[in-house]
């Protein structure tokens, strides 16, 4: 089995799933294979998932969660916090905004 982070919630993905395409948001991926569990956070991208049972992740970026860094995560969301803070054109706030989601969506990931 496969969860995805859909931007519509979590989203199982098991053999004979109606095919799907889902848009994905930041956060994490697990692969069930029997009792393993592994986990990568998606930073956005998309699931398809087809008829045959065979599902498609396209990520922007995919991580092993355990490769994440607890104190980059912690200050790339200072940054970007400030970085809303002070943004003066929509397109700076748009930029930061990502900014924030992608690292609160990871520092999540990391504190579980």
């Amino acid at each position: 089995m496969v969860i995805v982070p859909a931007t519509t919630g979590q989203m199982g993905v098991l053999p004979g799933h109606v095919p799907t395409i889902a848009e994905l948001k930041p956060g994490i991926l697990s692969v069930h294979e029997g009792n393993d569990v592994t986990k990568y956070f998606l930073s956005s991208g998309f699931a398809l998932i087809h008829a045959n049972s065979v599902a498609d992740i396209i990520a922007v970026e995919a991580v092993p969660v355990d490769r994440l860094d607890p104190a980059l995560v912690q200050k790339g969301l200072a940054d970007f916090t400030q970085k809303l803070g002070s943004a003066t054109t929509d397109l700076e706030k748009a930029e930061a905004q990502i900014g924030v989601d992608v690292h609160s969506a990871m520092n999540s990931a990391i504190t579980g």
